[in-house]
C-alpha cells in the first residue's frame, strides 16, 4: 500500500472518530514519510547495552549537579507541586532528566509526520494500530486544544515535549498548571513538572513510600521467590534472611516488595515496592526505572549502589539474545517473541529454566545462560 493509499484509508477512520476533514487535510499538508524515522525504527543495535552503563549515565556527577541546581532554582514551585500531587520533587526531576536532559533535548520531529510514517511502515498489525491510535490522539489535540500542528514537536517515535508524553498520555495527564489557557509541555516548566507529577499520581503513586532498597540475599535463598509476581512484606523478607545492604533496619517494615535482580546474583539486588512499578508505567524499561529510582535517591541525598556490577560480563549481541529466546522456547519456557530484546517474558523464562535445571534462578540473560542452554542441547 502506498503512503497516499494509507493516508486516505486512515482519513476515513479519523473522520469517523470526530476529526474535522479540513483540519485533517491541513495537518497532512505536504506530509511525506520520514526516512530518518524508518531508519531509526528498523535499525536494531548490534549489541545490547549493559545496565551498569545505563545507570552510570543516568546518575553521572554532571547530571546530579545540574539536577540539584534546578531543584534549588524551582524550590517554591516544587513545594506547591509536591503538596498538590504527593510526588517527591526528586522523582519528578529524575524523570525530567532522563526524558529530555532537563528539557534541553526533546526531539525536533513533527509528531504527525513521525506517527504517520510509523503507521504506514509498521512491521506488525499491533505496531500499526498503536501508531494510528496515537496519531488520532495527536489530531484530537490539535482540534480540541487549538495547538498548531507545527507545535507538536517530539522524538522520532512520537513522544512529545520535555516529559516525552505520547499524544494519548498528553490527553490523559498533561496539566495547565500556570493557568494560562495552554497545556505547554514544550516550554512551560510549571506545566512540565505538574504533568509528570500528575502522570505518577494517576498511575497510583503512594506519597509516603519510596521506591525500594538495595539488599543482600542469604546463601540459601529460595529462587522461586525471585519474581515480580511474588510479594512479601519487608518484615517477612527479613525473616527469611534478606537484609538491607547498608546493615540498617528496613523502613516501614509492613510494606510489600518483590525481588529485583537486574544483573544476576553476583550484582546488586533490590527489594522494589509499588512505586517502582509506577515508575515502570512511565517507561517499560526496567533499566529506565532503576535509573530514575537511583537518580532520585541521590538527588535526595541518599546512598549510591553498594554492590559492584559484574562489569567483566560481555554485552550480548541481538543475535545471541535471539538464540537464547529460541532455545528457551524449544525447552517449553515461553520467552515471548524472538526479537533480540530482553523483556520480562525472557527473564521469567530464563528463571524458570534455571530452577528446573538446578541453577540459581536469577533470571539473568547473559553469556553464562547462553552457554548453559547450548550445553543442554548437546
Amino acid at each position: 500500500m502506498s503512503f497516499e493509499q494509507w493516508k486516505q484509508s486512515f482519513k476515513q477512520d479519523a473522520l469517523l472518530n470526530g476529526i474535522n476533514p479540513l483540519l485533517f487535510d491541513q495537518a497532512f499538508q505536504k506530509i511525506t514519510p520520514d526516512s530518518a524515522v524508518i531508519k531509526l525504527d528498523t535499525n536494531q543495535p548490534e549489541f545490547t547495552r549493559n545496565i551498569w552503563d545505563y545507570i552510570d549515565n543516568a546518575t553521572s556527577a554532571k547530571r546530579l549537579k545540574r539536577g540539584q541546581k534546578l531543584l534549588q532554582k524551582h524550590r517554591e514551585l516544587f513545594d506547591e507541586i509536591e503538596k498538590k500531587y504527593g510526588v517527591q520533587r526528586e522523582v519528578i526531576v529524575a524523570i525530567w532528566a532522563m526524558e529530555s536532559d532537563f528539557g534541553r533535548n526533546y526531539g525536533s520531529k513533527n509528531v504527525v509526520r513521525s506517527l504517520a510514517t510509523l503507521a504506514h511502515h509498521a512491521r506488525s498489525e499491533k505496531r500499526e494500530k498503536f501508531a494510528e491510535e496515537e496519531l488520532l490522539a495527536a489530531l484530537h489535540i490539535i482540534q480540541n486544544n487549538k495547538v498548531n500542528v507545527g507545535s507538536l514537536i517530539g522524538s522520532w517515535a512520537g513522544a512529545m515535549g520535555q516529559p516525552q508524553f505520547m499524544p494519548s498520555s498528553y490527553q490523559k495527564y498533561a496539566v495547565d498548571y500556570n493557568k494560562d489557557g495552554k497545556v505547554n509541555i514544550w516550554e512551560t516548566e510549571a506545566d512540565v513538572f505538574a504533568s509528570i507529577a500528575n502522570f505518577l499520581k494517576e498511575s497510583g503513586w503512594r506519597e509516603l513510600e519510596d521506591w525500594g532498597v538495595e539488599v543482600n540475599l542469604p546463601r540459601n535463598f529460595d529462587w522461586k521467590l525471585n519474581t515480580s509476581a511474588y510479594e512479601l512484606r519487608f518484615v517477612q523478607w527479613r525473616y527469611i534472611g534478606v537484609k538491607n545492604a547498608n546493615g540498617q533496619s528496613f523502613k516501614q517494615p509492613q510494606r510489600l516488595a518483590s525481588i529485583f535482580i537486574p544483573a544476576g546474583r553476583f550484582g546488586p539486588v533490590f527489594l522494589v515496592t509499588h512505586n517502582f512499578h509506577v515508575i515502570n508505567k512511565y517507561n517499560k524499561s526496567l533499566s529506565y526505572s532503576l535509573g530514575v529510582a537511583q537518580l532520585s535517591q541521590l538527588l535526595a541525598g541518599g546512598e549510591s549502589i553498594r554492590i559492584a556490577w559484574p562489569r567483566s560480563d560481555e554485552a550480548l549481541s541481538s543475535e545471541q539474545i535471539k538464540e537464547i529466546q529460541r532455545r528457551l522456547n524449544e525447552f517449553n519456557h515461553n520467552s515471548g517473541e524472538v526479537d533480540g530484546k530482553v523483556g520480562s517474558k525472557t527473564r521469567e523464562a530464563a528463571r524458570t529454566w534455571q530452577i528446573e535445571n538446578g541453577f540459581a534462578g536469577d533470571g539473568y540473560v547473559g553469556i553464562d545462560l547462553l552457554k548453559k542452554l547450548q550445553s543442554q542441547n548437546k
